[in-house]
């Protein structure tokens, strides 16, 4: 598992942008450029508060990107374990 990164989360077609960090599953650093990034990505936020755990739960869309690419993600959250599943768009 890599170290915790920050990543930004959009919930409802939201403009700006929410950062939170989180731990992603993974061996190696996620790749700089949009062709590599992986289809399927997952992982876990770290420090949520109830909160956002909240507002996760109740958005009807849910929109993140990993790192500096334009590669963008639906994702799936488990607000129990802070879990996530993300496929790419």
């Amino acid at each position: 598992m890599l170290a915790p990164l920050e990543i930004s989360i959009y919930l409802n077609n939201a403009l700006k942008a929410r950062h939170l960090m989180a731990e992603v599953d993974s061996d190696t650093p996620l790749p700089e450029t949009s062709k590599e990034m992986p289809q399927q990505v997952s992982g876990r936020f770290v420090g949520l508060d109830a909160p956002t755990v909240a507002e996760i739960t109740a958005a009807w869309k849910h929109i993140l990107t990993l790192n500096t690419t334009p590669v963008i993600y639906d994702f799936r959250f488990d607000p129990a374990t802070a879990q996530f599943t993300a496929r790419r768009r």
